[in-house]
């Protein structure tokens, strides 16, 4: 008699099944020994009292939907953690919008005051404003004061 390889292979895969079965049915005893450890055994102890650990049951949800519903609460988790970020990332800009704002707007006012108040006011270069340029910077600094404070 002659056996073919996948013969051999339906021999094998059926061989597998059928330990795997009875590794399934197999009980499982607990008992405590002479020393006081407790031992999780195939068989029971020679001797002496032991109780019969019963197979864990099915799970009660299937595991393929439970890691689909893992997945989604994951992907809704890093969502909300993506959004909170973005958030946070928005209000900091805001902010530094905002504390940018009040410097140039501080600034203005104080350029409007410099202009109008002193008497004589000198450009960087030490000579002293004409009445045109002084008027243009009263008006460059009424612009700024009208952009940034509000």
């Amino acid at each position: 008699m002659r056996i073919t390889l996948p013969t051999l292979l339906s021999l094998l895969c059926l061989m597998g099944s059928i330990a795997l079965t009875e590794t399934a049915l197999a009980k499982t005893y607990k008992w405590v020994d002479e020393n006081g450890n407790t031992q999780y055994t195939a068989t029971p102890p020679p001797t002496g009292d032991f109780k019969t650990i019963k197979a864990p049951a099915k799970p009660a949800v299937d595991p393929a939907k439970a890691q689909s519903d893992l997945d989604k609460r994951l992907e809704a988790f890093t969502k909300r953690k993506d959004d909170a970020n973005k958030a946070q990332k928005e209000a900091d800009e805001e902010a530094t919008n905002n504390a940018n704002k009040k410097s140039n707007c501080d600034q203005a006012k104080k350029n409007l005051t410099t202009i109008k108040t002193k008497v004589i006011v000198r450009k960087a270069d030490g000579n002293i404003l004409t009445e045109k340029e002084r008027s243009d910077r009263i008006k460059t600094a009424n612009d700024a004061i009208k952009k940034y404070c509000k």
